[in-house]
């Protein structure tokens, strides 16, 4: 604080007036002192009640952690043989076990084809035309129609319902005979599809009716079907026998004899049926050399590909002599659950090169393909497929690509893990991350076997709880009453020397939380059970006051008899009776309230300060404007006296000079 101050006043005096004016002032400061004393008492009661508080919050949440049945409840699991299974498991879970019996591990879907001798070896054969020049040599000796089907392959449809009746003996798809069938209107039993289906791996195709009867066959490679049908058959089929390509747009190209791979691919470019109806080119072809070093028709989509309703298909391609020197990009689809990944390949893609385009697909829905070495000294290469993912949902379904087989799940063996818990069957995608069979239990299957896993309690947490508790009970108090340890003062906050003395020393309002903190502590609840206070799990109270938990007693009641230690801090709802936790808690929350003792304490010694504050503010103000009156009179004064001893020593002089001139 400074008042003001004239450095240079006194010096015409040559009295020390500035010395005097400071006396004066300190004098008058004096009072704004003590005031600043009481307020640094106040604001010190203030750092302890925010002391006491935090150490009440710190009781208030072991005593809330103690009020939680689930923190009784802290679990762990053990399963009798790890390699079959591991677990984890939650809190809050009465102790159980379990028999764990697995059967079978998920697996992943995995296909394969047969070994061939190179990575390079074409997976997609190329046609072998025998025309070595694209521009000079005839491909087609007569008049031909070419018809290609472009778009999202659908199989053939019969035109109308299937009729009831019964199939000719010579009944036949793609040559394999089905013989006679008796079958229903609309074919309602599906006596007819079964009888097609029972043969699909003879004749390469499968088949469907919907709800109006219209039957529908569909070519595994996408390939011309051929129905070998007669009069009933033809009756059978809604009495025209005709079946139809309703996914397909239909592309008829007109050749003629004698001409060539340039000529017959600018046929099929500037066709008008080879447009859409908005007049854009449909499918593109080119003449491409095999590395044969022949010379061959390759059809593409002008789209490029790589979709269900970019497919070209060509009509009476297997047809002896039938355009053998053409070959269209192949549509395959790979799909799983419900996501599809279509490839447009072209002819004489080999089988690394379909792996690589398999793999890099941005459609991929989770299948890695493969070329695996599988040591056979001929063809030590195969071609595999795998699925990212275990479990059916992963299953992998091929359209359009021939010579794979199924390797796991082939026969529909189920690629899902199969165990049973305590006899009752599961079934599950995945061998990891089970967490929907035991309640808060998370379990992994390892291999297949019997295993146990139990489920166990532990009270590590609620003797935590307890004894943090405690020791908090002790730390107030000792806090309050001013008997900290060193190390306690250190851990509260730093402290100086003019600090050191007990802000609440004789604090009634203090003394009141320590009466309030021991008499919850001995607390004694009418329970029927061996626990109805803290004294009778090990609390133990000193002469001095304090209070401290004998361990060894604690453990001993949590072994002996932990339902009872559960009541004593939980309660009985039944004959409401509130448990200790709670007793706590509900006080100790009382207390760090805004109405709460400690905050009542701080709330009045704020507004003191607050007031002291005003109080040195004014006085300041009034001392400052004092002594600059003063300062200005002083210096007033030092002008005077400087004034009377200019004339005292001119005085003096004449004198001086007077009398020398009377001795003359």
């Amino acid at each position: 604080m400074a008042t003001g101050s004239i450095t240079s006043l006194g010096i015409g005096s040559g009295l020390d007036l500035q010395d005097i004016l400071d006396q004066l002032k300190g004098v008058d400061e004096s009072r704004i002192t003590a005031k600043e004393n009481k307020k640094i008492q106040f604001q010190n009661q203030v750092d302890a009640y925010n002391t006491v508080n935090a150490k009440l919050f710190s009781i208030k949440s072991d005593a809330l952690n103690l009020s939680l049945s689930s923190n009784f409840l802290d679990n762990s699991v053990s399963v009798t043989d790890e390699d079959i299974l591991s677990a984890t498991v939650g809190d809050g879970y009465d102790a159980s076990s379990y028999s764990v019996d697995v059967t079978q591990k998920a697996q992943r879907n995995s296909w394969a084809s047969t070994g061939v001798s190179s990575r390079t070896e074409a997976m997609f054969a190329e046609p072998e035309s025998g025309i070595t020049d694209h521009d000079t040599m005839a491909a087609i000796s007569q008049d031909k129609t070419l018809t290609l089907n472009y778009g999202t392959y659908e199989g053939i449809s019969t035109e109308n319902s299937i009729a009831a009746g019964t199939t000719d003996a010579t009944f036949a798809i793609n040559g394999v005979n089905i013989g006679a069938v008796v079958i229903s209107d609309n074919d309602s039993d599906d006596t007819l599809v079964n009888a097609i289906n029972a043969k699909s791996d003879e004749h390469g195709v499968t088949a469907s009716v919907d709800e109006d009867g219209m039957l529908t066959l569909m070519s595994a490679d996408h390939s011309d079907i051929e129905v070998t049908m007669e009069g009933e058959t033809l009756d059978v089929f809604g009495g025209t026998g005709n079946m139809i390509n309703t996914g397909q747009e239909q592309i008829d190209i007109s050749l003629t004899a004698g001409m060539t791979f340039s000529e017959i691919a600018d046929k099929i470019n500037t066709s008008s049926s080879n447009k859409d109806a908005n007049g854009n080119q449909l499918v593109n072809a080119s003449f491409t050399r095999g590395d044969d070093g022949d010379y061959y028709i390759r059809l593409s989509a002008i789209s490029g590909g790589n979709t269900a309703d970019s497919e070209i298909n060509v009509a009476g391609l297997d047809a002896a002599g039938e355009f053998e020197w053409l070959a269209a990009d192949k549509t395959v689809a790979i799909a799983q659950n419900e996501a599809t990944m279509y490839l447009s390949v072209p002819p004489g893609t080999t089988y690394e090169e379909m792996a690589n385009l398999i793999n890099s697909s941005e459609d991929n829905p989770g299948i890695t393909a493969a070329m695996i070495d599988n040591g056979d000294s001929t063809n030590p290469y195969q071609f595999t497929l795998t699925s990212d993912d275990t479990g059916e949902d992963a299953r992998i379904s091929l359209s359009n690509l021939a010579g794979l087989a199924e390797v796991t799940g082939a026969e529909g063996e189920s690629l899902n893990a199969e165990f049973a818990v305590n006899g009752i069957l599961y079934s599950r995608q995945s061998n990891t991350s089970i967490d929907d069979v035991i309640t808060g239990v998370t379990f992994d299957l390892k291999n297949t076997g019997e295993s146990t896993l139990n489920i166990e309690v532990n009270h590590d947490t609620v003797k935590e709880d307890i004894m943090s508790m405690i020791e908090g009970f002790n730390d107030i108090i000792s806090y309050i009453k001013g008997t900290e340890t060193d190390e306690e003062a250190a851990d509260t906050e730093d402290t100086t020397k003019e600090d050191t003395d007990n802000p609440l020393d004789g604090s009634s309002s203090a003394n009141r939380i320590v009466y309030q903190l021991k008499s919850l502590l001995t607390t004694v609840l009418d329970l029927d059970t061996g626990y109805t206070s803290l004294s009778n799990i090990g609390l133990e109270i000193s002469s001095n006051g304090t209070f401290s938990m004998d361990e060894d007693a604690l453990d001993e009641a949590i072994a002996s008899d932990p339902d009872s230690l559960k009541e004593l801090f939980l309660g009985n709802t039944d004959k409401e009776i509130t448990g200790l936790a709670d007793i706590i808690n509900n006080a100790v929350t009382d207390m760090v309230s805004s109405t709460g003792i400690a905050e009542t304490e701080i709330d009045e010694a704020e507004s003191k300060i607050t007031r002291i504050d005003k109080d040195i503010e004014t006085e300041t103000q009034r001392l400052t404007k004092k002594y600059e009156t003063m300062a200005k009179e002083f210096a007033r004064l030092d002008t005077y006296i400087s004034q009377l001893n200019s004339q005292a020593g001119a005085l003096t002089s004449m004198i001086d000079a007077f009398s020398k001139a009377n001795e003359k």
